[in-house]
């Protein structure tokens, strides 16, 4: 990793309003900060530079505040902590929305410290600070953070990120926002602060059932012959990944997981009886559909997956929901999906559910009452295809199982490439918003490092191409990446509507491409790469080239650079998280 060192002696004293905010961010435990410089928050840059030495936190520099968000969306997922983000004032907030939202969808701990002002009308200068002040800048995003607050003196902004700081970090996560005024930050204090005994400001531990749901989900899992497991979020811990495998061996259930939440799962163990969602297949129903008991454990649409569209009622298997989701639900978004019908709702967190099931559960162990009925991936060496792309990437790795995937195409063949520990994968966006994976995928790679790991990311074209110029800051930062863009020319996923929408109302389907297609003239994705100091390489369009290029990819990895390798799969392929859904 890369940081800038300041030159110069650093002053020691905390003689500035952003000297307080600057130290709290230290205080609280935080090592970086991305960010996007303005200047509604030049005095808290300069506190972090010239009173903090640009040191916990340092600050990774970015290109667009979007990129910021999704750099501290993708360090939350790999290492569970929140990262703190700055972004400037009104506007760069706006720019960071959409990541935030996805953050907020995704159940993701994040600090975000924003700036406005100066709230005292005649300090700011003429046009522009009166464009970048809002009467309520955290209103643009109340309803997609857990806690906001604008303080107005130094004391009030110790307690308002102390406060932040529980905030995200207590169950269920989503991004806390503190908004600075300018003017605070560059007034000179008489005195320090005195600082709080932050031992005394701590989240509580997430919320565990309650003994009688415990017991009658007890008496349900005993009784069942046919549990089905839904693992939805959980943490990275290895003590929690033991202790669902422990789980589903104890009750011989079989086990559905979900690409868009990450690996909680091991998916060649064999009570991983389907395809991960979203798949849609038929092997899910088939599950739903035999099987006694339902345990959701913070299953991200529980109620999509047993009540899907032309399904008239749910399964008749008894459903124990063990969930927190409902504590961040609002009118604003409908990010709380289907309402999903429990016989027992526990309000506790899926790991401390787990732990809590094993310790009242009967010990032994029974094997899954039904074999996989995942198929084997149809690997053709004559044609370069996701399949190929997985077992050719598979192979460059000495110890694939220390790498991490970032994240991969919805048809991940997870027999080629299986997730074997918390570490391997980490999921998708959340919110699905279009342009965040590159920039998350970065902060992914920025938590994984730390912890000896090799980071790959798996990305569509149509997500690549909106956020790709993110790659600039793991260039700059030295935060190694193998990048794998999934490129079919064509927003394809959309192009599928447009046919379905064609054929029902009996009109020209060919014509599906147009406003689609990425093409007349296609992006150079491999300049692209190069113009931001990253290798590119592409566009491959034969099967042959795979191995050569991944080959190289992985020594770069390896080496600590960051690589990029345009892939021209066929169209309808694969559909990737990099394709808009809906």
């Amino acid at each position: 990793m890369h940081w800038d060192n300041p030159e110069g002696p650093l002053d020691p004293d905390v003689s500035w309003g952003s000297d307080v905010a600057a130290q709290m961010l230290r205080r609280l435990g935080f090592r970086y900060v991305s960010m996007n410089p303005g200047a509604s928050y030049r005095g808290l840059h300069d506190s972090i530079v010239n009173h903090l030495g640009n040191e916990r936190p340092s600050m990774l520099l970015c290109v667009h505040e979007d990129h910021a968000v999704g750099i501290a969306h993708g360090y939350a997922k790999a290492t569970g902590e929140p990262m703190a983000c700055i972004l400037h004032s009104n506007v760069g907030l706006m720019h960071g929305m959409m990541g935030l939202y996805n953050a907020w969808c995704d159940r993701v701990p994040m600090f975000v410290v924003g700036a406005t002002g100066p709230i005292d009308s005649s300090k700011r200068r003429p046009w522009v600070d009166w464009v970048h002040t809002s009467a309520d800048q955290g209103g643009l995003i109340r309803d997609i953070v857990k806690f906001d607050n604008q303080p107005s003196s130094p004391l009030a902004m110790i307690d308002a990120m102390c406060r932040a700081n529980i905030a995200t970090r207590t169950a269920p996560c989503a991004p806390v926002y503190i908004c600075l005024d300018a003017g605070l930050q560059e007034t000179a204090l008489e005195v320090p602060p005195a600082w709080p005994d932050l031992a005394r400001f701590q989240p509580p531990a997430p919320p565990r059932p309650a003994r009688n749901a415990l017991e009658r989900a007890r008496q349900l899992l005993a009784a069942a012959a046919r549990p089905l497991i839904l693992f939805g979020r959980g943490s990275r811990s290895e003590a929690d990944w033991r202790a669902r495998i422990a789980l589903a061996e104890r009750l011989g259930a079989c086990v559905m997981t979900d690409l868009r939440t990450g690996a909680v799962f091991p998916t060649d163990h064999p009570a991983h009886a389907a395809p991960p969602i979203p798949s849609g297949s038929a092997a899910d129903r088939r599950l739903l559909e035999q099987a006694d008991v339902v345990l959701a454990l913070e299953w991200c649409d529980l109620g999509g997956l047993v009540l899907p569209p032309g399904i008239a009622a749910p399964p008749r298997a008894a459903i124990i929901n063990a969930s927190l989701d409902q504590a961040l639900h609002n009118g604003a978004h409908m990010g709380f999906q289907q309402l999903p019908p429990a016989d027992v709702f526990m309000a506790a967190s899926a790991d401390a559910t787990v732990h809590d099931l094993l310790d009242v559960l009967k010990p032994g162990r029974r094997d899954p009452w039904h074999a996989s009925l995942i198929k084997p991936a149809v690997i053709d060496p004559s044609r370069l295809t996701v399949p190929l792309v997985a077992s050719v990437l598979r192979a460059a790795f000495d110890d694939p199982d220390a790498v991490t995937l970032a994240c991969v195409c919805r048809g991940w063949p997870c027999d080629v490439w299986p997730f074997r520990d918390p570490m391997s994968y980490h999921g998708k966006d959340g919110g699905g918003g279009i342009g965040s994976m590159p920039s998350i995928a970065i902060g992914v790679a920025l938590g994984t490092h730390e912890h000896g790991r090799h980071t790959v990311a798996v990305i569509g074209d149509g997500d690549f191409i909106m956020g790709g110029h993110a790659l600039w800051t793991a260039v700059r930062h030295r935060i190694p990446l193998l990048v794998l863009v999934n490129n079919n020319r064509s927003y394809f996923n959309d192009e599928q509507h447009q046919e379905a929408v064609a054929r029902r109302r009996g009109r020209p389907v060919q014509n599906r491409w147009i406003g689609q297609r990425l093409a007349d003239p296609e992006f150079d994705l491999a300049k692209f790469a190069e113009m931001q100091g990253a290798i590119g390489v592409g566009p491959l369009r034969r099967a042959d080239q795979l191995k050569p290029a991944i080959d190289k990819g992985v020594a770069v990895l390896k080496s600590g650079g960051v690589r990029l390798i345009d892939l021209h799969i066929e169209p309808g392929q694969r559909a990737t998280i990099g394709h808009r859904e809906g």
